[in-house]
């Protein structure tokens, strides 16, 4: 098989001050990726630095143990001494010229990609983190990406793209729009006048249903969200979904895109999983802890608050189907019944408050601490906020309220929040100290006071298992706020 090399790089002009230039190639006889970065003039010992995680996933993966052919030229060609550190490698470049740096990623990321990098005969995925090394000290720098493919392959990437280019407005904006390449179904469409995409990447399987009626739901799933939050920080967004048999599934969002790994899928959709990734471009892509953009790529990075990034997060990938239509009452009603029957039967619960969770998730593998997941009460824990905001307002205003407040102040470019902005946050559309309510869920290992749901007619039932009922004996006023709760807006 015809191995393809790099197209060159033209430099017609002089760089703009520090722009970086990243050149890739799929090498489909060596199943990898060959990637190679220029940087201009007067840097002495210039540092190219491998992350050692992907953000979205609070794993250390040491993506440089897949990194391998390092190498540095001048812009004569000569080479030039590589010092190889634990995740980067330092160029000495005494003449102060241009450097080129280039290596090769191991293309061997399971299923067709997630985490890193996948290479194969008909497709590659790129995931930023797992293979572009950023320059130290130079993180905020433009970077602009030029791809050598098969000819008859395809590229689908949320990034924006100049003329012959695509660009990276600093190495964070760079990284964290995956790149797929090769032969693939997709289509592309609008949704409020929103471009989106769907790109469906098959490994061994077949028939799962319509790309096109898989577009539509997208569409239908993408408006409740967009109305609520009335405004997004994306230009276009990417839907990709790998379709291959495997013990894995799953999605990891970006800002402007998800990939979801979809293992032997009965549909294309599955609706709380894509309006799950689709509310984090909201939800800690913008609206982040400030721990969490910009990024420390180079160790783990801890903040108590992931239960608000994708606790929260799940709440809402339940609301929003339900609002799209995909989730009737009774539906809703029982998949948070089910949340808060396996919260109950979780005996870290009694261990581990939702804040400890979150600070301690590198060492449990990224999603939950034994049978106690962030994603699990924190998804609880925003019901009962919700519930409290609504009762304390007289339905007035509720978590969606505070969803916006949050955009409005913590959204990129802007800093990102402490943990006490979140609960100052809460208590400003609440109007009165929740403060009480917020350390008891978030802070302690007591159990959640699901009394508080009675204020908008929702109580847990222990009978027969624990579920989540609509109380129509309750007050007029909680019947009431939980038809303001129920209804769509």
């Amino acid at each position: 098989m015809k191995r393809f090399g790099f197209l060159s790089l033209l430099f017609a002009a002089a760089f703009a001050r520090a722009d970086i230039r990243y050149g890739i190639a799929p090498d489909l006889n060596a199943n990898a990726l060959a990637v190679r970065v220029q940087v201009e003039k007067g840097l002495e010992a210039p540092e190219f630095v491998m992350p050692v995680w992907c953000p979205g996933f609070y794993v250390v993966q040491n993506f440089s143990t897949k990194v391998y052919d390092v190498r540095a030229t001048d812009e004569m060609g000569k080479r030039l001494k590589v010092d190889a550190m634990a995740s980067s490698w330092k160029v000495e470049n005494p003449s102060k010229g241009f450097v080129t740096f280039t290596y090769k990623v191991q293309g061997d990321d399971p299923g067709l990609g997630f985490f890193a990098v996948h290479v194969d005969s008909t497709t590659t995925y790129i995931n930023g983190p797992g293979a572009f090394v950023y320059l130290r000290g130079h993180k905020n720098d433009f970077c602009h990406l030029t791809i050598t493919k098969p000819q008859n392959w395809e590229i689908a990437t949320s990034m924006d793209y100049d003329q012959d280019s695509y660009l990276g407005h600093g190495y964070d904006d760079f990284a964290d729009h995956p790149i797929q390449l090769g032969i693939f179904e997709r289509r592309k469409f609008s949704v409020n006048g929103i471009p989106f995409e769907l790109v469906v990447v098959s490994g061994d399987q077949q028939g799962v249903g319509s790309i096109d009626d898989a577009a539509g739901q997208i569409a239908q799933l993408a408006k409740p969200a967009l109305k609520m939050m009335g405004s997004q920080g994306f230009k276009r967004y990417l839907t990709i979904l790998h379709l291959v048999a495997g013990n894995f599934s799953g999605g990891l969002e970006h800002r402007a895109s998800h990939v979801e790994a979809l293992q032997n899928p009965g549909n294309l959709i599955s609706p709380t999983l894509w309006t799950h990734e689709f509310f984090h471009s909201w939800n800690v892509k913008q609206i982040r802890p400030k721990l969490l953009g910009p990024f420390d790529y180079t160790q783990a990075v801890r903040t108590p608050s992931l239960w608000f990034a994708e606790g929260v997060t799940d709440y809402y990938a339940k609301i929003t189907a339900y609002r799209a239509g995909y989730l009737n009452e009774d539906g809703l009603l029982d998949e948070l019944s089910h949340e808060i029957g396996m919260l109950q039967a979780s005996n870290n619960r009694l261990k581990y408050s939702l804040a400890d969770a979150s600070m301690s998730i590198w060492e449990f593998g990224g999603v939950s601490v034994g049978d106690f997941s962030y994603y699990n009460k924190g998804q609880i824990a925003g019901l009962v906020f919700d519930a409290a905001i609504r009762g304390a307002t007289d339905g007035r205003k509720s978590l969606d309220d505070v969803m916006r407040l949050l955009w409005t102040r913590y959204r990129l470019p802007q800093a990102g929040y402490e943990e006490s902005d979140l609960m100052a946050a809460i208590d400003e559309v609440a109007g009165v100290s929740l403060d009480d309510l917020y350390r008891k869920l978030i802070n302690t290992t007591d159990d959640v006071p699901y009394d508080v749901l009675q204020r908008i007619g929702l109580k847990v039932s222990d009978m027969g298992g624990f579920r989540l009922i609509h109380d129509s004996g309750m007050s007029a006023t909680a019947q009431r706020l939980y038809e303001g709760w129920i209804s769509i807006p």
